[in-house]
């Protein structure tokens, strides 16, 4: 017997435990019953497999009690390895890979290893064989595990080499019909970690295959959507760009209508959902597939990883988000909107139509990504401290992964944290067990969990903040976390509107971060990833031999997948004129995608510099030969690497916002060119409510460019003039603590969640509870003035015509 469920975190875990030939078959015992039987097993000394069969069924049911009976096998049974793969599981779902990976070694080498070259210590490998051999009668144990391993090999994400050797060996040991999930994590690992997006596709469609012949829907329809959605990390070129979105809305729609239709009447395969020029598919076998309609029931396991790389070209997505959700509402029962049964009143009416209480309100704050350094948790923390003092709400923080809160979180919650690690069926209990009022989700593209958590209702108002600075496209999320000018001022004349929700627009700057910051104990050779091989110096040590060279240091430090072919042709024209200037990137943890970008980069010089030759000469070498990629660092090292360049280049279209605070406390200018969409206009605001003319007139103009052209001449300017750079970074360092721990904002959030859950306080009520007091710059005429000024700049610098028309 093996336990019969997938949990994972980026690629499809099998927890396979499949009965061993000759031995029977035990069915897992449904929801609680395996407690009693358990309890009687122990009192009678049962055997192994019984106490497997009901580990295994505790596992399943999410009962922690399964940990426990594991490793009373172990202790009792040592011999019987394939309890370490279970154990595997269980850590890697709570979101300990190291702990999984231990296990999972300890399994491999108790059955002689994966190659069956070492002494075998298991009782069943003693007598049937090393499992790990393709004649073995239990070689389903072996592919099992190394499928495991490799999963939680690439979801820590310390060894890049790891996931392909296991994977390629159960391959080559397992039968087809055992590699469903062994071809769902190469798919993964080949189009994150190799970049081969075309294996990728096809690793996909070959596991949907399996499934389909085995009648296991699920596992074939997750198969299919995660080929749907897999695009490139790094975009080769603006051409492809469109071409890779084109060919996305095409699947998307696809798999539309499979789920309506079947494949009977299929046609054509244009946006090479199935990979029939690489033979993996048929169009017969495609005819053949029914009607897939509600039949994903696994939907996070299945699916996987969100739509995470598309958003990222700095294109209108409401259409593609609605789209993909519109998949899923297809392809997913009804229980993917499922409503928390605190929100339906016995007459199945939603609360919001009860009279409101002087109870406190509960609102929770979800993410993949709180901790103590991370910028989405961050961007809320202070929020819940300022909120927290009031008598108004009682919050709590869901943390979703692997990642720990920082102890700053449980302090502000009050203790109300709660980590449910990979675990979606916890997340959802927990989420259901608190009977929240509000739920505010921090993002929505990183994590599947996350993702599919959001098309479920368990609170009476649900809010989607900016960590994904993007709409969600699903209906159960009502608004949409945002500010007056970190959209675009013509945002209401504009043709299209770009949310599927309700836009909420904070005043003042409506982002801010810590200024004090507490840093995580990290490993630098995981923050460093393939890129520890780039150089033999330190990524510091790099940047000091750049400055002891008097060169002109232009640090981008952004992930290379939030680079866009279009910024490439600014760092040309930088190279091109400053002789002494000096590009310096950050090298992506997996070395094929700093390896693309790197190509494109080059190419984009050898047209820039070579004319038609588009061959490497002179000018072009010398202009490569001043790129540098370098490792990335810890995140205490960022402020210490970033005060050796001369100024930081804020990419387009898609920028960020922790990286321009890390800027402005660091002291070093930056630039930054907003552009349409909320994601690519975070830098510009924060510089704007620092008032930097207020300080040095000259340095109102430093930083934010109405033109492309104009970024890279602000940028040149900061970067050679001495004297210039130096006045901009005093007026940084005299103007920064007005852009940090804005209170401000707290006040807006308090504003929003008073009114939204009908809470009766005015204003001032809420200032008074807060104990806040506005600043000086922080009162509805100044933000309006700073509306005005940001409306005035656009109308100077871009033609109305232009600013209406569809993007």
């Amino acid at each position: 017997m093996r336990l019969q469920k997938t949990l994972s975190v980026i690629t499809s875990l099998s927890l396979a435990l499949q009965h061993r030939v000759n031995a029977i078959t035990i069915p897992l015992s449904p929801g609680g019953a395996c407690v009693s039987e358990l309890q009687h097993a122990k009192a009678n000394s049962s055997d192994r497999n019984t106490l497997m069969r009901l580990a295994v069924c505790l596992h399943t049911n999410g009962n922690s009690a399964a940990f426990e009976v594991y490793q009373h096998i172990l202790e009792t049974r040592p011999d019987f390895a394939y309890t370490h793969v279970n154990l595997g599981a269980w850590y890697s779902t709570a979101g300990k890979p190291r702990a999984a990976i231990e296990h999972l070694e300890q399994y491999f080498h108790k059955v002689g290893g994966i190659y069956g070259d070492q002494p075998a210590i298991d009782t069943d490998a003693v007598r049937d064989g090393n499992p790990c051999r393709a004649e073995s009668p239990n070689k389903r144990d072996c592919v099992n595990a190394l499928n495991n391993l490799a999963s939680v090999h690439f979801s820590e994400g310390k060894n890049s080499s790891a996931p392909l050797i296991y994977l390629t060996r159960a391959i080559e040991i397992g039968d087809e019909y055992m590699l469903t999930n062994v071809y769902a994590n190469l798919g993964g690992h080949l189009s994150k970690i190799t970049g081969n997006e075309d294996e990728a596709a096809d690793a996909y469609i070959k596991g949907f295959w399996i499934s389909l012949e085995q009648g296991d829907l699920d596992s074939a329809i997750g198969l299919l959507a995660r080929r749907a959605l897999l695009v490139p990390t790094v975009a080769s070129s603006i051409e492809n760009v469109e071409k890779d979105r084109i060919k996305f809305k095409s699947r998307v729609r696809d798999i539309t209508e499979l789920a309506q239709l079947g494949g009977s009447k299929w046609i054509d395969d244009v946006g090479d959902l199935f990979r029939l020029g690489s033979g993996v598919s048929t169009i017969n076998g495609i005819r053949q597939i029914p009607r897939l309609s509600g039949k994903l029931r696994s939907w996070t396991t299945g699916v996987q990883t969100p739509h995470f790389f598309v958003h990222y070209k700095g294109y209108y997505d409401l259409p593609i988000q609605q789209a993909v959700s519109t998949m899923f509402t297809e392809l997913c029962p009804s229980a993917l909107f499922e409503v928390s049964s605190h929100l339906v009143t016995p007459n199945n009416e939603s609360t919001a139509t009860m009279e409101p209480s002087e109870e406190k309100r509960r609102v929770g704050f979800i993410s993949s990504f709180i901790g103590d350094d991370e910028p989405h948790g961050l961007l809320v923390l202070d929020v819940i401290r300022s909120l927290s003092r009031t008598d108004i709400f009682d919050f709590f923080v869901i943390s979703i992964g692997a990642k720990s809160p920082s102890s700053e979180f449980y302090r502000a919650a009050k203790g109300n944290v709660y980590t449910t690690g990979f675990d979606d069926s916890k997340a959802r209990n927990l989420l259901k067990s608190l009977k929240l009022d509000c739920l505010v989700y921090l993002e929505a593209m990183n994590d599947a969990t996350i993702y599919f958590l959001g098309y479920q209702r368990y609170a009476q108002v649900q809010i989607l903040v900016m960590g994904s600075p993007v709409t969600s496209g699903v209906p159960t999320f009502d608004y949409f976390i945002s500010g007056d000018l970190l959209e675009h001022p013509f945002r209401t004349q504009l043709r299209d509107e770009h949310y599927s929700e309700q836009v909420v627009l904070f005043e003042g700057q409506a982002i801010s971060f810590p200024e004090t910051q507490f840093h995580p104990l990290q490993d630098s050779a995981l923050a460093a990833g393939d890129a520890i091989s780039l150089s033999n110096h330190t990524s510091l040590d790099k940047m000091r031999i750049l400055r002891r060279k008097n060169a002109h240091i232009y640090l981008c430090f952004q992930s290379v997948f939030k680079i866009q072919p279009s910024f490439d042709h600014v760092l040309a024209d930088i190279l091109q004129a400053d002789y002494q200037g000096h590009i310096v990137l950050q090298a992506s943890r997996h070395a094929h995608q700093t390896s693309s970008f790197d190509s494109r980069i080059k190419a984009v010089l050898e047209k820039r510099f070579c004319n038609a030759e588009f061959k490497e000469c002179p000018a072009m070498k010398d202009a490569y030969s001043r790129v540098h990629f370098i490792a990335r660092v810890t995140s205490d090292k960022v402020l210490k690497l970033m005060q050796q360049s001369s100024v930081i280049l804020h990419p387009f279209p898609f920028g960020g916002s922790k990286t321009a605070f890390d800027a402005i406390n660091a002291g070093i200018p930056l630039v930054t060119y907003p552009q349409r969409y909320l994601r690519g206009r975070m830098a510009a605001v924060v510089l704007r409510f620092m008032d930097l003319h207020e300080v040095d007139p000259d340095a109102a103009t430093c930083c934010i460019a109405d033109t492309s052209s104009d970024y890279v001449s602000k940028a040149i300017r900061l970067a050679s003039d001495e004297n210039y750079r130096f006045r901009v970074s005093q007026a940084f360092r005299e103007r920064r603590k007005r852009i940090f721990d804005d209170k401000f904002i707290a006040l807006e959030w308090g504003k929003l969640l008073t009114r939204a859950l009908g809470v009766r306080v005015t204003e001032e009520d809420l200032i008074s509870k807060m104990g806040y007091q506005r600043g000086d710059y922080q009162h509805e005429e100044y933000f309006a003035k700073k509306v005005k000024e940001e409306q005035s700049r656009w109308r100077q610098s871009v033609m109305l015509s232009d600013i209406l028309s569809p993007h």
